[in-house]
């Protein structure tokens, strides 16, 4: 029987509805079969009689109509029931997708708090590190110092990839296109590693059929870390032969242009189910590559879609022993002319005005003592005067009594964070509403340092904070040559400019 059949009460009524239907039929059929029995087609001395018409009506017509009734109950229920099941399975769809989207908050802010908790304590460390580094101490104790900031980036870089990962997932990681040479991208890339090659005595080509001249539109920090990912697992797992780069580029369509960049050695080499995963999160060849090479398995899964993300792809051939090459495939779009005003002042400052600091007012809000003591170790050194205060009010109780030229601000702090000491300078009809004000933070997730510029902010410098960074951050507004206050060589001995990529080395794990 059907699952939703009616109960008596129903029975019933369809039995009345049949009774009145086959009632209805009669009243149709007896006319009829009158007109065509007893006019048209009546025989020469017969009498017409409807007594079997009724008999024959009232035998087929109650079951018949009764059944068509019975079925169109029946076809009712079963819609409902398939209606019900349509909103039941809608409701778990609806409740899944709640739950997912609940899930992925709850993962952000977990990762967000992560990074934080895990940045202020880095920041300490490395800052200590960087800043015993730039004093006068012997070979040995530099050698130690070189591996803590080296421990300290490792763990970094780890963070990072999970940071960038968790991005890409949320869809909150934005490509950001600039005109510049792809070529000179991986010049640097190849100065940076050739020294990694030459002590392993292996050959380290970089091959290309563009010119340095040409110049693409894409954004070099992403195509930079995917390159820097594929460079240097090939030096790491090749311990004899070569590690070569090629450029290749191609007509995609009208606007744009298909960038290839091959990265082959003769490493240790893949089997086919060993290629096949990857690209997955966290995952290495087996368990002795962790051990013996290191590494967390999140580089070449977060440059795969790093390269999906810009239009391309990057595949692997490989075979065990013989060695592997990754093809990295992105689109790049034509470079947008832009005129190039002329000027006549020197387009560098002059060696005499570098930026030393010297006599610079600076307002260190933080309430972390370490953080602050990093910061001051970084800027004294520099000839800045330093005032700190551990919190908003107190800064902003600074700010009333003495005049300062630049403002670093924590966001997280108890009694005035950040945020709400941003608001306060620049709604205060003070002189010092429009003193730069630069965020150091360890918010590091997708969307941070926009919204902290948005509220006020006038530079962004996350945390763990780095030398250099600090130092061309404040330079940007107190001017002068960062580059020379940092007492750090911009250039390598190729003649490179590696500023631009420290920070991606970040997040390459080791």
């Amino acid at each position: 029987m059907f699952a939703g059949e009616a109960p008596r009460s129903a029975i019933a009524k369809q039995i009345r509805k049949a009774v009145l239907m086959a009632a209805i039929i009669l009243a149709v059929v007896l006319p009829f079969d009158y007109l065509l029995a007893g006019v048209l087609f009546r025989e020469p001395g017969h009498t017409y009689s409807a007594t079997l018409t009724i008999v024959i009506t009232l035998l087929v017509a109650p079951p018949f109509s009764f059944f068509l009734i019975r079925q169109g109950a029946r076809l009712e229920a079963a819609q409902a029931q398939l209606a019900e099941e349509r909103a039941r399975r809608l409701f778990e769809v609806e409740s899944a997708r709640d739950a997912a989207e609940a899930a992925t908050r709850v993962k952000s802010e977990f990762l967000a708090n992560m990074s934080h908790e895990i940045r202020t304590p880095l920041n300490g460390v490395l800052g200590m590190a960087q800043a015993l580094e730039s004093r006068p101490i012997d070979s040995e104790a530099r050698e130690m110092v070189a591996t803590i900031r080296e421990s300290g980036s490792n763990l970094m870089s780890i963070l990072n990839d999970v940071l960038d990962l968790s991005k890409i997932e949320a869809g909150r990681l934005d490509i950001a296109p600039v005109d510049t040479s792809v070529l000179h991208a991986l010049r640097q890339v190849h100065a940076l590693f050739l020294p990694t090659a030459q002590e392993k005595n292996v050959s380290f080509l970089l091959s290309s059929d563009v010119p340095e001249t040409e110049v693409l539109r894409l954004d070099p920090v992403r195509v930079r870390q995917c390159v820097l990912n594929l460079v240097s697992n090939a030096v790491k797992f090749t311990r004899e032969g070569q590690v070569e780069i090629k450029l290749s580029v191609s007509p995609a369509d009208a606007d744009r242009t298909l960038v290839t960049i091959e990265v082959t050695d003769t490493g240790i080499g893949m089997d086919d189910r060993t290629c096949a995963r990857l690209f997955e999160a966290f995952s290495q060849a087996d368990a002795s590559t962790t051990r013996k090479f290191g590494g967390t398995g999140l580089g070449l899964a977060i440059s795969r879609r790093l390269a999906r993300m810009m239009g391309g792809d990057i595949v692997v051939y490989s075979r065990p022993g013989e060695g592997s090459v990754f093809v990295l495939t992105f689109l790049a779009d034509a470079p947008i002319p832009i005129p190039i005003p002329v000027s006549t002042t020197s387009p560098r400052p002059d060696a005499s005005k570098a930026m030393r600091l010297r006599g610079a007012r600076v307002l260190l809000t933080d309430d972390n003592a370490i953080n602050r003591q990093v910061v001051r170790l970084f800027l004294q050194p520099q000839g800045a005067v330093i005032t700190e205060a551990s919190n908003g009010r107190e800064a902003l109780g600074a700010l009333s009594r003495d005049d300062f030229d630049l403002v670093l601000l924590d966001v997280h702090m108890p009694v005035m964070d950040g945020l709400e000491t941003i608001r306060r300078i620049r709604q205060s009809d003070a002189a010092w509403r429009g003193l730069p004000v630069i965020a150091l933070t360890a918010d590091a997730m997708a969307g941070d340092r926009e919204r902290l510029l948005a509220i006020g902010m006038s530079g962004y410098v996350s945390k763990p904070i780095d030398r250099a960074q600090l130092l061309a951050a404040i330079a940007a507004f107190l001017g002068g040559d960062a580059a020379q206050a940092s007492d750090v060589p911009a250039r390598d001995a190729a003649g490179f400019d590696l500023g631009g990529i420290l920070a991606d080395l970040d997040r390459l794990a080791g």
